[in-house]
């Protein structure tokens, strides 16, 4: 996956966690494991996406807030 496709699926499980909150707050929700489901998706996103800032893994495109990042360190 790129970095943005990483962002984009980031952004979008966010979103679905934040509704199913809410629902789970008013009603009962017909599939709660999905929470647990979503929960560890958001975590191995962010954790991609920290590996990659670290140079660990390397996604194939790179966007430029990382490419800023790695000329600042490159500076240093």
């Amino acid at each position: 996956m790129s970095i943005e496709e990483v962002e984009h699926r980031l952004t979008e499980i966010e979103q679905e966690l934040f509704n199913l909150n809410l629902r789970k707050r008013v009603q009962k929700l017909d599939n709660p494991l999905r929470l647990r489901v979503l929960k560890r998706d958001r975590a191995r996103m962010v954790t991609i996406l920290n590996e990659h800032k670290k140079g660990i893994r390397k996604l194939s495109a790179s966007s430029k807030l990382f490419e800023s990042d790695q000329k600042e360190t490159e500076k240093e």
